[in-house]
């Protein structure tokens, strides 16, 4: 008869070495700087954290493992067992390589970042969508326009809700991508993927969002301007923001006619 091996029911003892977690940190993440730390392999170090070879760590047997309390461990890692969350993989990147080089870490360190948060001010690095990884996190000192962008983003953040602002990036998209098909601009930005057309397109998509939503708080006010009003008002504050020249309306009329 075959002997039936029970899986280990929790760590035995404490790490020699423990890693400080950071908010909003993987817990994949964590796991893997923890083992990389210590000197063993991060499978190793999962089985000892984990009920099973597939599940999430749990937070008891972590904090067991790396020594840091319980409540530090749930507070700030993301993806451990129990987590009912939904983890938006497109908010997972790695923070800035050059901040946690001076905190003398020099792996990875993968978190679910907000949306809005995009730049290494200190640094000046992008560290938004689509960075995947450290090489992702190039340099923006000869791009003081990323720069401006990403302080407007970080301020349309607290001043308007979430789903108010991913609603107005998502009609920006829109409305930047018609107009780049409509005035055959194929090779715009906008039209583009990849990590540095998504950085090329971001400062104009923050400024269209902006004025779409400084637009719409007129909406909430007695006496709104008229329809034709509010489509030449936004047509010509795109333009001034954007410093180009759109003509065609279309998607300027559709966003007014869906408010």
């Amino acid at each position: 008869m075959a002997t039936t091996w029970a899986w280990p029911r929790g760590p035995r003892q404490r790490l020699p070495r423990t890693v400080t977690p950071f908010a909003c940190e993987a817990a994949t993440s964590y796991t893997e700087r923890l083992a990389h730390a210590n000197h063993i392999g991060v499978h190793t170090l999962r089985s000892h954290i984990s009920e099973s070879c597939n599940a999430r760590p749990r937070s008891d047997w972590l904090a067991a493992v790396c020594g840091q309390p319980v409540h530090v461990i749930q507070t700030r890692l993301r993806g451990l067992a129990g987590d009912l969350a939904a983890l938006k993989q497109s908010l997972r990147r790695p923070l800035c390589r050059r901040c946690m080089a001076g905190k003398g870490i020099h792996q990875p360190v993968y978190c679910y970042l907000p949306a809005h948060v995009t730049v290494c001010r200190r640094h000046r690095r992008w560290i938004g969508p689509p960075a995947h990884n450290l090489d992702d996190q190039f340099d923006l000192q000869d791009r003081p326009h990323v720069l401006r962008a990403a302080r407007t983003h970080q301020c349309l953040a607290h001043q308007h809700t979430e789903v108010d602002l991913r609603a107005a990036l998502g009609d920006a998209r829109h409305m930047l991508v018609y107009w780049a098909h409509a005035e055959h601009r194929e090779a715009a930005a906008i039209l583009q993927t990849g990590l540095h057309a998504s950085v090329a397109a971001y400062p104009q998509m923050i400024a269209v969002a902006a004025t779409l939503l400084k637009v719409s708080a007129q909406f909430e006010h007695p006496g709104p301007p008229t329809r034709s009003g509010t489509v030449a008002l936004l047509i010509n504050r795109i333009n001034e923001r954007i410093a180009t020249k759109h003509i065609d309306s279309a998607p300027v009329e559709q966003w007014v006619h869906n408010r």
